[in-house]
């Protein structure tokens, strides 16, 4: 897939529409510096900018990834071919890897019935008597071990059903448990102290404290859960060899870069044994190279260190990862799907063909065989 020659193809439907970028930036509700960026070929378009794009270009989703217009007579054959290539693209060539378990994982997380209810909600500067049901009745159960996203558009009730699981807020009506304990319960007091526990998070904007080194970063969380000194040092030695910062632990959060940053965030969540892992959007800051390292390195946390990783994501890249998906629209989860023995790039287009269905939309997604 080639990102200069895409962003040309964007520049000479664009001009040959009458607009300048600023003008197209404007319809897509975005900056104008970032169709700079795609037009120089120094980046890609949002996934959920795609369709949108080539509605306002008048142009197919495989022309545009092709960078060029394709004759109809073509259309079929070049369509799978470039499909397939931006897929192989993003994800690499992989195969589904098993893990081992001789007993079926317990449940580490149990959601019954959860529904959150927001009265009297705030309108600019008026709140009016209205209720708005964030998330309506949502039941699921994620194992030990296992790497599970939740898809969905803005206002889907995913960052709010995160937002529950991490005793940041309180469900109107339902039972979350977390590795048996019923966190429902729990009186507001005593959550922080839960959450430092039994919970690791990585932020979309890595939340690392910038006056501290990276190992000060990860050594933190290890202090704060009373691990003693002697045990810090050998404990985030070894875990930075894994996630390759080791070299960068005397460095800076600002002297690194984004996925480096995003690494030293997945150290400090996973160093201190938590229940659970909450990914809030993860990759929304990095670019794509990042973002699959970061990804790969959840994979490597499922499988060499039996974490159990919950993720918010809308970029079905990351989501390709996953072991399994939910899908959240108007506050439920519409749908599941397991990867079972799938590769990535099977998968990926697997959770393209469901949220076509949830949504209604055609992404135009090919037929896959796995190789």
């Amino acid at each position: 897939m080639n990102q200069i020659r895409i962003g040309a193809f964007i520049s000479k439907c664009r001009k040959a529409k009458g607009w300048t970028q600023s003008q197209l930036a404007e319809k897509l509700g975005i900056t104008d510096k970032a169709v700079s960026k795609w037009e120089t070929g120094r980046s890609m378009p949002d996934l959920s900018l795609f369709v949108p794009l080539c509605t306002l270009l008048g142009i197919t989703l495989n022309e545009l990834f092709a960078g060029e217009c394709i004759a109809e007579e073509n259309l079929k054959e070049k369509a799978d071919e470039v499909l397939m290539e931006v897929i192989t693209n993003w994800l690499g060539h992989d195969k589904w890897e098993s893990k081992e378990c001789d007993t079926a994982p317990q449940n580490v997380l149990e959601v019954e019935n959860v529904s959150k209810l927001y009265e009297n909600v705030s309108i600019g500067r008026e709140t009016e008597n209205n209720s708005v049901l964030a998330v309506n009745g949502v039941s699921f159960q994620i194992p030990h071990g296992s790497f599970v996203g939740i898809m969905g558009a803005s206002g889907s009730g995913k960052t709010t059903l995160l937002n529950l699981i991490a005793t940041i807020d309180k469900p109107t009506n339902g039972m979350i448990r977390i590795s048996g304990q019923n966190i429902v319960d729990i009186p507001e007091k005593d959550t922080a102290e839960f959450r430092r526990r039994h919970l690791g998070f990585v932020f979309q904007e890595y939340n690392l404290i910038e006056t501290l080194t990276i190992y000060e970063n990860i050594a933190l969380a290890l202090t704060i859960k009373e691990v003693s000194k002697d045990s810090i040092r050998p404990m985030i030695q070894s875990l930075s060899e894994k996630l390759d910062i080791s070299s960068i632990l005397d460095k800076f959060p600002y002297e690194v870069s984004g996925g480096q940053r995003q690494r030293c965030a997945c150290a400090r969540a996973i160093v201190v044994n938590p229940d659970i892992i909450l990914a809030d959007e993860p990759t929304g800051a990095l670019d794509s190279h990042a973002a699959r390292q970061l990804l790969d390195t959840f994979a490597m946390l499922c499988r060499e260190y039996s974490a159990t990783i919950l993720m918010v994501t809308h970029d079905v890249m990351a989501a390709s990862y996953c072991d399994r998906i939910l899908f959240m629209k108007d506050g439920e989860i519409k749908a599941a799907l397991n990867r079972e023995r799938k590769n990535k790039q099977t998968f990926f287009a697997d959770i393209l063909k469901k949220i076509e269905w949830i949504e209604g939309e055609s992404y135009d997604v090919p037929e896959v065989v796995n190789p």
